[in-house]
């Protein structure tokens, strides 16, 4: 297998883990701000979007996946939960495990704070043609399914 051009140490702009990296401090920096006059956080609104569309559905596996501690993801849900934006139900085959579900009231905020979501990427790439969005998009779920495997962890799925 040739040497793919992905990891140039003199040149970081070149370098596919450098790229991911900062694309994804940018991101979330100027989505956070977009957040800051909400009541809910970024990582809240994250949280009620993994957990309803199935991605992950207790706090180890939100924890796991968004990078935090469980000490801390049990702490974010339990202010989620507080506000009524998700419940929490024990496991039928473990009961020591909680299963997350988003509320009403958490559907609503994640719906009315998806704009903001939105207006931070269309300011960003608006000007792109959709055709390079949407191989961007395909590009980065294949680099993502590829890890995803060398994890033992099956596409779409978290472990």
């Amino acid at each position: 297998m040739a040497e793919l051009p992905i990891c140039d140490y003199e040149h970081p702009r070149r370098a596919l883990g450098y790229l991911i990296r900062r694309v994804a401090k940018l991101s979330t920096a100027r989505v956070e701000a977009a957040f800051s006059d909400k009541d809910t956080t970024f990582t809240q609104w994250v949280v009620l979007a993994l957990v309803n569309s199935g991605t992950s559905n207790t706090s180890s596996e939100l924890a796991r996946h968004t990078g935090h501690n469980s000490g801390a993801m049990t702490r974010l849900l339990d202010r989620l939960e507080e506000r009524g934006m998700v419940e929490r139900e024990p496991c039928t085959d473990d009961r020591r495990v909680m299963k997350l579900a988003v509320t009403p009231a958490g559907r609503d905020t994640l719906k009315e704070q998806a704009a903001d979501v939105r207006a931070v990427w269309q300011d960003v790439l608006g000007d792109m043609p959709k055709e390079d969005v949407t191989r961007l998009l395909l590009l980065l779920t294949e680099v993502l399914s590829r890890f995803e495997a060398r994890e033992g962890i099956a596409p779409g799925c978290e472990a």
